[in-house]
């Protein structure tokens, strides 16, 4: 890497520090009751290749302006080797996405949403309650809790390792979509689409209808949209 490929380094990841610390001011205010730190380091390593994707895009469309990548094209750099910069600087992020997760303090339960075992309610006199959480409910249709009797079922959601194969193939591949030159309109095309399937992903996941091994899937189209990109560019 050479002068301006450090100088793309540092800019890109400045720019990622201050977003990403307007993401976790925002999502700590708007979080719901009974967040964790474990729960807020994982989420933050899930935003943290959006987060990628748009301080390279910010930071590359001051350089177009500057004239800085025309420069570099006019000495022979291929559209790849104009971008190493904020490349290296999506890898970096990735790899502290990845660092997050294998954290101990992370819970990378809230990456999964699984929902619990139904309540099992039974009558005793005129109330009905519920021996696991020791809600009782009244014939006026009035709510109170009690202590639970019994332990109720726990649901456990896919692990540490599951989300490392969701954030790590995603981290990486932002890196060189992020850097890759195409208009807004197909990016937002192929954000929205890889959002979508990451979604449906996680949630098939969590309910043990998919492989964990199946979550690389999401970063498939930004992949294929990126190789496309660049070669076009080249060519």
């Amino acid at each position: 890497m050479h002068a301006f490929d450090w100088l793309l380094w540092r800019r890109c990841l400045g720019l990622a520090a201050l977003i990403s610390l307007l993401v976790a001011g925002v999502a700590i205010s708007t979080d719901e009751p009974g967040s964790t730190l474990g729960t807020r380091l994982s989420r933050l390593a899930a935003f943290l290749p959006a987060v990628v994707v748009i301080a390279q895009a910010v930071v590359l469309a001051q350089c177009r302006e500057r004239g800085e990548l025309c420069a570099l094209a006019s000495l022979g750099a291929s559209p790849p080797r104009q971008v190493l910069g904020a490349i290296a600087a999506g890898l970096s992020l990735g790899a502290v996405a990845v660092v997050l997760l294998v954290l101990p303090q992370s819970d990378v339960r809230s990456l999964f949403p699984v929902v619990g075992g139904d309540a099992s309610f039974v009558a005793l006199g005129d109330t009905l309650t519920d021996p696991a959480s020791g809600v009782v409910f009244a014939p006026d249709g009035s709510l109170a809790f009690g202590a639970p009797n019994e332990p109720g079922p726990v649901a456990r959601g896919p692990g540490r390792a599951a989300a490392l194969a969701f954030v790590a193939p995603l981290g990486c591949v932002t890196a060189f979509w992020g850097a890759a030159p195409m208009g807004v309109l197909p990016r937002l095309g192929l954000a929205a689409t890889s959002l979508v399937i990451s979604v449906v992903l996680l949630h098939a996941v969590a309910a043990g209808r998919v492989s964990p091994a199946l979550l690389w899937v999401g970063a498939a189209p930004l992949a294929l949209h990126a190789v496309v990109a660049f070669r076009r560019a080249v060519a």
